[in-house]
């Protein structure tokens, strides 16, 4: 195939990929996750049965990608580092000017802080049914390099990172989970409260 055929092959293909996963937003709107049916999402998206298998396996997939796609959204463009942010974030939740500034700039949280904010995803964090789905996403995707920092900063094995890993996103997702996703002033002040809390619990791990 001509290298230009291809590209045009190319840019349809990536073109209704994107509409299938845009069609899966928009119906989430309207219902939950367990509702969809290849069905109404084929219908969604203006496209054949046909079509869809060309592109996904099963609706789980679409959903995967879609979650995967939240997470690089929020991410920041410079280098990670959980402890500096936590201890950050806190120390500007004490005063009022550093509430102003967290209100104006959500990416100095950590990513399972901000992961819901995105107005494009925001809808998927909503379905309970699938909440447990996407926290064990955003756990694989975040543990990779999060557990190695709480390894060397708290001189803790693997399977104890892991562990205090799981504490700390779990918790962040159920908080964040219990007060509707509004990112409004009393989320923030709760913000404080827990960085505050894991931040202290760090430094008495090193002492330990």
């Amino acid at each position: 195939m001509p290298g230009r055929e291809k590209a045009k092959v190319d840019r349809r293909y990536s073109y209704t990929h994107n509409v299938l996963k845009d069609a899966m937003l928009e119906l989430l709107h309207t219902m939950d996750f367990n509702q969809v049916t290849v069905a109404s999402l084929c219908r969604q998206a203006d496209v054949g049965r046909a079509t869809f298998y060309t592109h996904f396996d099963n609706l789980t997939d679409v959903l995967e990608e879609l979650v995967e796609d939240a997470i690089k959204a929020t991410q920041r463009s410079t280098a990670k580092d959980l402890i500096d942010s936590t201890r950050r974030v806190s120390e500007y939740l004490k005063t009022e000017e550093g509430f102003k500034e967290l209100e104006n700039n959500l990416l100095l949280l950590p990513v399972c802080q901000r992961v819901a904010d995105h107005p494009r995803y925001n809808v998927l964090f909503k379905d309970a049914a699938i909440s447990d789905y996407i926290l064990s996403m955003i756990y694989r995707q975040e543990k990779e390099w999060q557990v190695p920092q709480l390894m060397e900063e708290c001189h803790l094995s693997e399977k104890e990172a892991e562990m205090l890993f799981v504490c700390m996103i779990t918790g962040a997702f159920a908080v964040n989970k219990a007060m509707g996703w509004k990112k409004d002033r009393d989320w923030m002040k709760v913000q404080r409260i827990l960085l505050t809390y894991v931040a202290g619990g760090i430094d008495a791990l090193k002492e330990l």
